[in-house]
């Protein structure tokens, strides 16, 4: 498992310092950019699961065709009040990805409810 921003840094998704900036800025500035994407459900998940995989050219903006945008929606009864995500190389380990980004959403709907 990876261990922090460096480790990250070090997968070939991510080698282009271009790249790096280009998400950066995206997470930093354009954030109007990205929140669809992680509140949309994955067009090619029709499981009804809570937790949206969007894997390489899966993920409508260009920036991020490299990487994987993991999310789901977190609740405040059964209103969906918001969504956490997390952006990572498409070589991640995926059931730890999954259930963390999971247990997160479910923790803040249970704090807020």
């Amino acid at each position: 498992m990876m261990s922090g921003l460096s480790e990250v840094m070090r997968q070939p998704e991510f080698s282009e310092v271009h790249q790096v900036q280009t998400i950066v800025h995206l997470l930093e500035d354009e954030q109007d950019r990205l929140i669809p994407l992680i509140f949309e459900p994955s067009p090619f998940d029709h499981s009804g699961k809570r937790v949206s995989v969007r894997i390489g050219s899966e993920n409508t903006l260009e920036p991020i065709r490299a990487c994987t945008l993991i999310s789901s929606t977190y609740y405040k009864g059964t209103t969906p009040v918001g969504s956490v995500g997390m952006l990572g190389p498409t070589r991640m380990a995926y059931e730890n990805a999954i259930a963390l980004v999971e247990a997160t959403a479910d923790y803040i709907s249970e704090a807020i409810s």
